[in-house]
């Protein structure tokens, strides 16, 4: 439909139509027009048809071999015992080899391509870890509960009394007897 218009404004405007009268009719722009005629000018047979917008380059974008180089040193790393294995140890080993050096995102990007970003193990399902856990045995009172089922009671109830007090501030509430 949007070619058809395309090719129906230049052929009114070969046949000597004024410009104006092309784009009101058309209810286009008047650079809408111009911009068309200036592609049919250019001779390219297919100038009605849309052009990608895409970047015709990636300034930002990184060499296969730099790809490469970012992966064996992060290999090379996870090899040694001790080794730190993140963007910035793999930006210090490129920088002691005089390599050179890309920014830490453009590392990150590189090891996630790669699938070497390793998820915390601590929590490796997006789990939570809670606020109050503590690795103690249970100890059991003459009432029969346990140590810790009190000392969580007495925790949240700390917490949310905090909490009140935080939503309150003072002098805007008056507090009246009837």
């Amino acid at each position: 439909m949007e070619q058809e218009l395309r090719k129906m404004a230049i052929e009114s405007y070969l046949k000597g139509e004024s410009p104006k009268s092309i784009y009101k009719n058309l209810d286009r722009s008047k650079n809408w027009l111009f911009k068309w005629l200036k592609r049919y000018q250019s001779g390219d047979p297919d100038w009605f048809l849309d052009q990608s917008r895409a970047p015709v380059k990636r300034p930002k974008s990184i060499s296969a071999s730099e790809k490469k180089r970012i992966v064996e040193t992060r290999r090379h790393l996870e090899s040694q015992k001790f080794a730190q294995i993140g963007p910035s140890a793999i930006k210090w080993e490129l920088a002691k080899a005089g390599h050179h050096l890309p920014s830490d995102s453009t590392i990150k990007r590189v090891l996630k391509q790669e699938g070497l970003v390793k998820k915390n193990s601590i929590c490796s399902q997006g789990c939570r870890i809670s606020l109050f856990h503590r690795g103690f045995r249970h100890q059991s009172h003459s009432s029969g509960r346990s140590c810790r089922t009190t000392l969580h009671q007495r925790r949240w109830q700390v917490l949310f009394v905090q909490c009140d007090r935080s939503f309150q501030p003072s002098g805007l509430y008056r507090i009246t007897t009837h």
